[in-house]
């Protein structure tokens, strides 16, 4: 029988432990909110210019021109640059100060943007019916973030556990 402290040679704290180094982490988040801003920025700009970006499927043009694109007429692609701008800021916080308050900011709002992904994932393919390549890149950038986040701050309490 499997304990829930040790899983057949694999405990809870080895599952949750990081693929990478406490000290490259930063850097994912931030490499992942530049090509999360970058993608949103392209949308974005698209938006105002009343362009449907190149799409081999036409699932984009149905996306991004449903209801569901905007918020009280603000593109979803701009509040998610706005996102991504926010959360570069608060890893090059990180960076400069290696606080725990900032690293459990982080996961909060990482988190935050998963649920919207996945709410937007789940508008695409059940409400829309079509995807939006675009977006979805978007929506993997989140998961990609708050998996990152995470680690960050799995990696940063466990280097106070040990500390203390």
């Amino acid at each position: 029988m499997l304990q829930a402290s040790n899983m057949g040679g694999y405990t809870l704290k080895h599952i949750l432990k990081s693929p990478f180094s406490a000290k490259i982490l930063p850097y994912l988040l931030l490499g992942f909110t530049l090509l999360g801003f970058l993608d949103a920025a392209y949308l974005t700009i698209q938006h105002y210019q009343h362009v449907i970006p190149p799409c081999t499927t036409g699932g984009c043009e149905t996306v991004l021109t449903s209801s569901f694109a905007t918020i009280a007429g603000t593109p979803i692609a701009l509040i998610g640059a706005g996102f991504y701008v926010f959360i570069a800021i608060l890893t090059g916080l990180y960076l400069q100060t290696k606080n725990k308050q900032i690293a459990m900011s982080l996961l909060v709002l990482c988190t935050a943007g998963l649920f919207a992904a996945v709410m937007l994932i789940y508008i695409q393919a059940a409400v829309l019916h079509a995807f939006c390549y675009y977006c979805l890149f978007s929506e993997l950038i989140d998961f990609l973030l708050f998996d990152a986040a995470w680690w960050l701050w799995n990696t940063k309490n466990a280097e106070l556990t040990t500390e203390e």
